[in-house]
């Protein structure tokens, strides 16, 4: 649980309040659950990943199948030039001998004459070996291949999961960068009709010979570069939505109606009261009292995937390791199989079988024991690397949230700082026309006008997007 220090509590709610829609827009307009929704089914990269994670999961099916019994059959068709014969002999006897008690000589081909060894004149001979094998004992080296593999497959998994919520923190940059785009055309829009307002009245104050033609002039190069700036926020504009489309895998010229991330309310008096606690208060986001921080770390060391999937990484390099060893361990398997010979003189033709197969292998001169040394080595490293994104996650963590108090406290100063700046324009004019004021005044009040009004928006906007990456850093975007 987030514990808040006292001193910021009450902005901090206030700001949590004030924030939760800005404006009122129409129940049709596009949101962020929904961007995020359409980027996560269409995205190309993570349905890369989700793939890269099924491939894994048959993985970890694969190593489990190796646990079960194999059937295999062979089979041979031979044609042979012709049928092979074999000459039988008689015990005791040469052929060149001659047989006891005979007074003639003779031969053992003369007695046993040939005989065709795989039927009469049989030049086909069909072979057939089916076989099936099941392991008994392999010294723990299926079981270690399976977890080894359960292993990899959660570090996939992980990684999954990452590229799921950078592309939400993608897709939450490029809606608000529409956003702020937008908020930057309507402030060079209204800084165009405020200095083309300016300029008609000083041409008119001109043509009644009470402004000199440099008021003038300057009234038109203000105008003139105001509409400039108008033309690069439109610009801008096109560009960001170019950017938001793109992880949405629509047309990058499409335009929708999106809802406010923020409300902030239109009290003045509200605004004053905020930015009054902001100035009296400063010291305490110096980072002092930042507890909320340190909860935020111990949650992101919990929920951040990569250092889960370093974990599961490391886990996965020792079951190999100890699959490596085993190799010299005594193999078991139980075999069985059936074979058929197509000789026309083999009775029988087929005849099946059973053996205890024992692979033992005493010594590889070392090959075995140094390649799961290797393997316990990266798993050393990847606990290395572990502890190492662990201390960048607390600095992520602490900046981010930093960036945060830093954005809460610029946002009632940046507001307060608009109000002032829209009635010291109306004072200046004012002054103007009764000729009190010079036309440089009237434009200084409007350049301050106009800088105010950026800082705000920037501060909205520069707090949703710290807020985003807080939570990224964290891992529960």
């Amino acid at each position: 649980m987030i514990r808040w220090n006292r001193g910021t509590r009450r902005l901090a709610m206030a700001m949590a309040l004030a924030l939760t829609a800005w404006a009122s827009t129409p129940a049709s307009a596009e949101n962020l659950q929904q961007a995020w929704a359409i980027s996560l089914n269409v995205n190309q990269g993570l349905q890369a990943q989700q793939q890269t994670s099924v491939s894994a999961d048959y993985e970890v099916k694969a190593a489990n199948s190796a646990r079960y019994f194999t059937v295999r059959s062979y089979n041979i068709d031979t044609f042979l030039a012709q049928s092979p014969k074999i000459r039988p002999t008689v015990a005791g006897n040469n052929s060149t001998g001659t047989g006891t008690g005979s007074t003639g000589t003779g031969t053992a081909t003369n007695l046993f004459p040939t005989v065709f060894l795989l039927g009469s004149k049989q030049t086909f001979l069909p072979i057939s070996l089916t076989t099936a094998s099941i392991p008994l004992y392999t010294g723990g080296k299926l079981l270690k291949t399976v977890e080894s593999a359960q292993h990899q497959l959660q570090a996939q998994r992980t990684e999954e999961v990452r590229t799921a919520i950078d592309l939400k923190l993608t897709v939450a940059e490029a809606y608000v960068g529409v956003l702020r785009a937008k908020r930057n055309l309507d402030t060079a829009r209204s800084n165009v009709e405020q200095l083309a307002s300016f300029a008609r009245d000083v041409q008119n104050r001109l043509n009644e010979q009470l402004a000199i033609k440099s008021d003038n002039l300057a009234a038109q190069v203000s105008l003139a570069n105001a509409q400039i700036n108008e033309i690069q926020a439109r610009t801008s504009l096109e560009s960001a939505w170019a950017t938001y489309n793109r992880y949405l895998c629509r047309p990058l010229d499409q335009h929708a109606d999106l809802e406010e991330i923020s409300n902030l309310p239109t009290d003045n008096e509200f605004w004053e009261r905020m930015a009054a606690q902001v100035v009296t208060s400063r010291g305490e986001f110096a980072g002092k009292n930042d507890l909320e921080a340190r909860d935020l770390t111990v949650k992101a060391f919990q929920r951040r995937p990569e250092l889960a999937g370093l974990v599961e990484q490391a886990r996965s390099l020792n079951a190999q390791a100890d699959a490596t060893r085993a190799n010299l361990r005594p193999q078991v398997s139980l075999n069985g199989g059936f074979l058929f010979t197509g000789a026309e003189s083999f009775i029988p033709q087929g005849n099946g079988f059973a053996s205890l197969f024992i692979d033992w292998t005493f010594t590889d001169s070392g090959k075995s024991r140094r390649q799961a040394a290797s393997l316990n080595a990266q798993e050393r490293a990847a606990a290395k690397r572990k502890a190492d994104l662990a201390a960048d996650v607390a600095l992520q963590v602490r900046t981010r949230w930093l960036d945060l108090q830093q954005a809460r406290q610029r946002v009632p100063v940046a507001r307060f700082a608009v109000i002032q700046a829209e009635e010291n324009v109306k004072v200046i004019t004012d002054r103007y026309k009764q000729q009190l004021a010079t036309y440089t005044e009237v434009l200084d009040a409007e350049t301050r006008r106009i800088a105010s009004l950026n800082n705000f928006y920037n501060s909205v906007y520069d707090q949703n997007l710290a807020d985003f990456r807080l939570h990224r850093a964290v891992g529960d975007i």
